[in-house]
């Protein structure tokens, strides 16, 4: 039996270099969930956002990655065609605590706990916001492609979801990858 899991332990890591890597780009993201339009008045929805990343990993010697990610996710608006014209729109900016796990080659998983802080604007006869924070969680597939020793560029589709407030993003986006120290 010790055996066993001595073996299985050279499997599961593999000699390397360790390296810190930031991961900066955007794209488009789709709302995917219940918008909060009143019913009795007359809203046009936009559902389709741009969205933008900053994530910063450290790649240990073995497979499972640590880092930190934030950015700008705007879930969704609407425009208010009433006797008083008027908008709403809900972003958020995400911090989560990221995990990357390699898949095959070029190709990876991240995922991760964090929270959102979440904005709400509304401009109908009077200007307001408000603020909240909800929990949640992020999950992205990601396919990079090496352009240069310390640079990639990265295809990402990611799943970001605030639990609490109900508001889930489906993007895609292009990303930067730059190996800033690797010892």
């Amino acid at each position: 039996m010790f055996c066993f899991f001595i073996n299985a332990n050279s499997y599961s890591q593999k000699a390397g270099e360790y390296s810190l890597n930031l991961y900066a780009g955007g794209g488009i993201s789709f709302f995917a969930g219940e918008a909060g339009t009143p019913r009795d008045i007359n809203t046009t929805l936009s559902k389709t956002k741009p969205i933008g990343t900053l994530r910063v990993m450290w790649q240990p010697d073995h497979l499972l990655g640590l880092g930190l990610e934030s950015g700008i996710v705007n879930f969704y608006s609407y425009d208010i065609h009433d006797t008083i014209k008027g908008n709403t729109d809900v972003s958020a900016v995400p911090v989560i605590i990221a995990f990357s796990m390699p898949l095959v080659k070029h190709l990876k998983a991240f995922f991760g706990p964090g929270g959102y802080f979440i904005t709400s604007k509304v401009d109908y006869k009077l200007k307001t916001h408000s603020n909240t924070f909800s929990l949640g969680w992020m999950a992205a597939l990601s396919y990079s492609k090496p352009i240069s020793k310390t640079c990639d560029i990265v295809t990402e589709f990611k799943w970001l979801n605030a639990r609490e407030t109900r508001d889930g993003s489906l993007s895609l986006q292009i990303l930067l990858k730059w190996k800033l120290l690797s010892w």
